[in-house]
């Protein structure tokens, strides 16, 4: 059933599944996504990325970045609206594809496709209102003048809880402000990420300034965050991983954005509607996949 419900959504090939330089290719070999809720059900074969093709994307990306950048404000804003604009409308489709490989129920499947296109629509809005600041100067007849200027080759991991909305965090911004994208999923979701990756695809944008890398993160992972060809990295996962990402980054003065180990912290007060309290407790604790977990705390 998966498999089939797959191929009806995903255009490409699960087996050519890598997105580089604007071309789908296979990988050195593929992994098998499974269905968590059905394990005897493999949804497809997906390839993984070798050492080469981490830094053909690189090289890609940093080939495509002043194109991207130098595109005008217009052009990129109908860029992002349309990405947003497509997910949007088949997230009934996409929703089904996230939900059958991460596990959670159609409904917060949807909703997260549905979301995760508003904010390609918020940051297409972001992109025409770029501004810059003026100051005074102590020194007479001169003007400070400060500009904003894209950071560059940004490498993107995210994790498999919320495959898609995590993610387009992370892209929708760096796109808005001209930086190339190298996006590394999580490896138990890369249905989701070849689906996203298909709608970008077909948005016209300069080759390389989107790429696809699905792997592990102790090969293609570690490829990236080593790498001294990007100029930064945000990662959103465990904290030992995170802080495996951060002492690769240091040394090369990467910029590192770290989202570790996240909790959705519940503070009672003496106050508090107990009754609303343990409903908002069970709440987290129970949605997406026992991924989302409360930490109580009675100030009494």
């Amino acid at each position: 059933m998966s498999a089939h419900t797959a191929k009806q959504i995903l255009q490409q090939d699960p087996t050519k599944s890598l997105y580089i330089n604007g071309e789908w290719q296979a990988g050195v070999n593929t992994v098998a996504n499974i269905n968590p809720s059905d394990i005897t059900d493999t949804i497809g074969e997906f390839a993984q990325a070798s050492g080469d093709q981490v830094k053909d994307a690189i090289a890609a990306a940093r080939h495509a970045q002043p194109k991207w950048e130098a595109t005008p404000l217009e052009k990129k804003q109908s860029i992002l609206q349309a990405i947003g604009d497509e997910m949007i409308a088949r997230c009934d489709e996409l929703g089904t594809l996230l939900s059958l490989e991460e596990g959670k129920p159609f409904a917060e499947g949807r909703g997260e496709i549905y979301r995760a296109g508003q904010f390609f629509h918020y940051y297409a809005a972001e992109v025409l209102r770029q501004i810059g600041d003026n100051a005074a100067s102590v020194r007479p007849g001169v003007k400070v003048e400060v500009t904003r200027e894209a950071v560059g080759v940004v490498a993107i991991i995210s994790p498999w809880n919320f495959p898609t909305a995590t993610a387009v965090w992370k892209i929708a911004p760096a796109l808005a402000f001209g930086n190339t994208v190298i996006w590394k999923p999580a490896n138990l979701t890369p249905a989701s990420a070849v689906a996203l990756a298909e709608i970008i695809h077909r948005q016209g944008m300069p080759e390389g300034t989107f790429n696809l890398l699905l792997g592990g993160g102790s090969s293609v992972g570690d490829a990236l965050i080593n790498s001294t060809d990007i100029d930064a990295v945000s990662f959103t996962g465990s904290v030992p991983t995170g802080r495996k990402v951060a002492a690769a980054t240091a040394p090369n003065f990467i910029r590192c954005q770290l989202e570790m180990g996240s909790k959705n912290a519940l503070v009672i007060a003496d106050d508090a509607d107990l009754q609303v309290a343990i409903d908002a407790a069970v709440l987290v604790r129970l949605a997406v996949r026992d991924k989302n977990v409360p930490l109580l705390h009675d100030s009494s």
